[in-house]
C-alpha cells in the first residue's frame, strides 16, 4: 500500500518539478534527507528519488528555467570556503593511503551531498528560497522525529530508536544528533508561522522529536539537546517561550524516559570507566597520529578504520595515553578527529573555519539590522540565529560521533552566508 501511495505521490511530484526548477531542488534535498525507501518494502523500494529530481533540477538550471534564473549567483567567501573545502576532499581520496576499500564508498557518498551543497547558491537568492530550504529539512527531518516519537509514546516508554538504514544517520547516535539539529528548525516554525493550526504542528513536532531523543538512548544526543536547551535560552529574543520550551523539555524527560535512559545518561559522569568511551579514546589517538604524520591530506576517507593502518598509527607517542593492544580498527566517533585522519590539519582548519563563518554571519546579520534601525528584518534575526543553534548542536554533538560530512550542515552555513548578503542588499537598497 505504501508503494502504490508513494508512486501515486512521484507521478504527482514530477510534473511540478519540471514546472518550476525550485521546486525540483526541494524535492531533490527532501528525498536526500527523508530517505523514503526506509519507508517502503515492494516495487518502489529501490527507484532513486533523489537522482530523478537532481537530473531534473540540474537540466532546468542549466536551462535557465529556475526561479530567479536571471539573478546574479553572488558567492561570499563562506561559499567560496566549502568549495575549497570539497577540492580538498578529493584531494585527499586521490593521495590518500592504498589499499583502503571504504574510501571508494564513502567518497560517493560524500561527492552525492556535496553536489547538492555546491547547487544551493544557484537556486537559494533571497528570503524566501532559505525559507522553503528549512521547511523543506523541518519536513525531512521532522518526519521522522515524529513518526519515531509517536512509537515511543505507543511503546509507553518502551521503544528505542535504531536509526534510518541506508542513510547518514544509521545508528542511534547518529540519529539523536540529527534530530538535535532540525530541533531548533522546528522551534523557528513556531515561533513564526501565523497560521494556528501550522503552529500548533511545529510544536507538537518538536515535543515528539525531543521524545525521539530520548528514545535513541544516546548519550551524546543528550548532551547536545541539554547544551542547546541551554543556548537557546541565551540567544533568543522570546526569553518566555525560550524558559517555558527548557521547563516543558526538562518535565517530558523526567516524566517519559524509562529507568535505562537515566542509567545510560548517568554514566557520562564516569566515562573513563566506560568500555565505550575507551573505544573512542583509541580511535581519537590513531585519527590524530594519522593527521600528524600526513598534517596535509591526511590518511584518506574512513582511513582509522582499516586494521593495517590502525595497527601502523596506534602506537605512535600522543597524548591519549591508553594501553592499545585492548583495542582494534574501528571509526573515530568524532568528526574532529575524523577530519583530522581523513583529511590531514589543512582539512580540520578548513573544517572549523567554516563553522566560523556561520558565526561571523550571523554576528553581521545582527549587527547590521541593529545600526539600521530596520525593525522590519527581524526575521533575518531570527532565521540566523536558528541556522546557528542548528550548527551549535552539531558542533557539540559531534564531538563523540563519526558524521562530519553530513550535507545538511554544509547546507545552513551557506545560507547563512546567503542570507548576511540578502540583508545587506535590503539594508542598501532600503527594500523589505
Amino acid at each position: 500500500m505504501r508503494d502504490i501511495v508513494m508512486f501515486g505521490a512521484l507521478l504527482g511530484m514530477v510534473p511540478m518539478a519540471f514546472m518550476n526548477g525550485l521546486v525540483a531542488f526541494l524535492f531533490w534535498g527532501y528525498t536526500t534527507v527523508l530517505t523514503p525507501a526506509n519507508y517502503l518494502y515492494g516495487f518502489m523500494q529501490d527507484v532513486r528519488f533523489n537522482f530523478i529530481f537532481a537530473a531534473i533540477a540540474l537540466s532546468l538550471l542549466v536551462l535557465g528555467k529556475t526561479r530567479l534564473s536571471k539573478e546574479k549567483v553572488t558567492l561570499s567567501w563562506a561559499h567560496w570556503l566549502i568549495i575549497i573545502f570539497f577540492i580538498h576532499a578529493n584531494l585527499t581520496y586521490f593521495f590518500g593511503f592504498t589499499p583502503n576499500p571504504l574510501a571508494a564508498e564513502r567518497y560517493e557518498n560524500f561527492t552525492k551531498g556535496f553536489a547538492f551543497v555546491l547547487a544551493v547558491p544557484f537556486f537559494v537568492k533571497d528570503r524566501y528560497g532559505i525559507y522553503a530550504i528549512l521547511i523543506m529539512i523541518a519536513l525531512g527531518l521532522g518526519l521522522h522525529g515524529v513518526v519515531e516519537g509517536l512509537k515511543f509514546i505507543v511503546s509507553g516508554g518502551v521503544h528505542q530508536v535504531s536509526g534510518v538504514g541506508n542513510s547518514s544517520l544509521n545508528d542511534n547516535n547518529l540519529f539523536a544528533l540529527g534530530m538535535v539539529i532540525v530541533l531548533p528548525i522546528l522551534l523557528f516554525f513556531f515561533n513564526t508561522l501565523r497560521e494556528k493550526y501550522a503552529r500548533y504542528a511545529a510544536l507538537s513536532a518538536s515535543v515528539l522529536t525531543i521524545l525521539t531523543i530520548i528514545a535513541t538512548n544516546s548519550r551524546g544526543g543528550f548532551l547536545a539537546m541539554s547544551v542547546l536547551g541551554v543556548w537557546y535560552f541565551i540567544a533568543s529574543r522570546r526569553k518566555g517561550f525560550a524558559a517555558l520550551a527548557l521547563v516543558v523539555g526538562v518535565v517530558l524527560v523526567f516524566s517519559m524516559a524509562p529507568d535505562s535512559w537515566f542509567e545510560r545518561v548517568s554514566t557520562i559522569g564516569t566515562a573513563s570507566d566506560d568500555q565505550s568511551f575507551m573505544n573512542r579514546v583509541a580511535a581519537w589517538r590513531v585519527s590524530l597520529s594519522i593527521g600528524l604524520s600526513n598534517p596535509i591530506f591526511g590518511g584518506g576517507f574512513s582511513a582509522v578504520q582499516n586494521f593495517w593502518i590502525w595497527d601502523q598509527y596506534k602506537d605512535m607517542s600522543s597524548i591519549f595515553a591508553i594501553d592499545m593492544s585492548l583495542y582494534s580498527a574501528k571509526a573515530a566517533h568524532s568528526i574532529y578527529f575524523q577530519v583530522i585522519g581523513d583529511m590531514g590539519f589543512v582539512g580540520l582548519a578548513l573544517y572549523l573555519f567554516m563553522f566560523y563563518s556561520a558565526h561571523f554571519n550571523r554576528k553581521c546579520i545582527r549587527s547590521k539590522i541593529k545600526k539600521s534601525g530596520r525593525t522590519d528584518m527581524v526575521w533575518a534575526v531570527d532565521m540566523a540565529d536558528t541556522m546557528f543553534l542548528s550548527l551549535f548542536a552539531f558542533m557539540v554533538g559531534g564531538a563523540g560521533v563519526s558524521l562530519p560530512y553530513y550535507e545538511i550542515i554544509f547546507i545552513l552555513i551557506g545560507l547563512l552566508a546567503t542570507l548576511n548578503t540578502i540583508v545587506d542588499k535590503k539594508i542598501t537598497s532600503g527594500a523589505q
